[in-house]
Order: C-alpha cells, then sequence, then structure tokens
C-alpha cells in the first residue's frame, strides 16, 4: 500500500500540465482533402515551466507536437505557438524559451484526398519536459484525441 503523503506527491508531479486538443467547433467536420487547423493547449501549473518547440543545442528538451503515422491527418505547414518567455538559464548557461501558466499550438492539417466519409479520430502526440526552480521532471509523452468527421 502506498502512504497517503507518497501517493500525494506522485499525483503532483504527474499532472503540472494539462492537455487538450479543440478544433474550431464542436463536432468538426472536415473534407477529404482539404485543411483544418486544431488547437493543442498546455495548462502549466503555477511555478512549473515548459519549454517551447525551439530545439537548443546543449539546452533543456524542447516540446515537439507530432501526429502519428496511420491516419487520414498529416501536418502541412509549420506549428503556430504562443510567444515563449526568453531568459538566462542557469543550468544551461544560455537563454532559453519557454512557456509558464499555460501554451497554445495551432497545427495546420491536411485531410488525406482518399480519406473515407465518417468518423475519424484525430490522434496527437506531444512529448514534453517541465520543471520548476528546484527540480526537472523526465520527458514525458502524452497522447491526446480529435474526434472528427470526414465528409
Amino acid at each position: 500500500m502506498i502512504a497517503p503523503a507518497l501517493l500525494f506527491a506522485l499525483l503532483l508531479q504527474a499532472a503540472p500540465v494539462q492537455w487538450a486538443v479543440t478544433a474550431p467547433a464542436a463536432g468538426s467536420a472536415a473534407k477529404a482533402g482539404g485543411k483544418l487547423a486544431v488547437t493543442v493547449t498546455a495548462t502549466i501549473a503555477p511555478g512549473w515551466h515548459l519549454y517551447s518547440l525551439k530545439k537548443m543545442e546543449g539546452g533543456p528538451i524542447a516540446t515537439t507536437i507530432v501526429l502519428p503515422e496511420g491516419q487520414p491527418f498529416r501536418l502541412a505547414g509549420a506549428i503556430d505557438a504562443s510567444a515563449p518567455l526568453s531568459k538566462f538559464d542557469d543550468t544551461f548557461q544560455m537563454d532559453v524559451e519557454s512557456y509558464e501558466g499555460g501554451a497554445e499550438f495551432v497545427l495546420p492539417l491536411a485531410v488525406a484526398k482518399d480519406a473515407k466519409p465518417g468518423a475519424a479520430p484525430l490522434a496527437v502526440h506531444a512529448r514534453y519536459q517541465v520543471c520548476d526552480d528546484k527540480q526537472c521532471l523526465p520527458p514525458r509523452t502524452v497522447k491526446l484525441e480529435l474526434p472528427l468527421e470526414i465528409r
């Protein structure tokens, strides 16, 4: 049995960032061969920060957002992200880009021309590392899903 204090500490460490993926309208539909944009949102607990999409040699682990293979959707351009904070980090001895409080990532998507009509859940994977002023948690990958319909 896990002691209550340890369980509480594990729960705190497991949830400093909450992720969601949304489409412009509930029950969104996409047309085969068409385009749409979805928004991935990270809500970051107070005192924690999440690193930007920018990969930096010798720096922190950047956030990455990908679409796994095997679905009728693909990225159709660069991800448009909220403007990150830029500040010097003593740990890395460089300026780093991060988010506090929250961040939005808009993904431009293309729908395969041969996509079959009907329900087509969109899968999005976000890999990230979150830190506070004392520690960094190990990198995690969250798997998000958004119900979409192809018409």
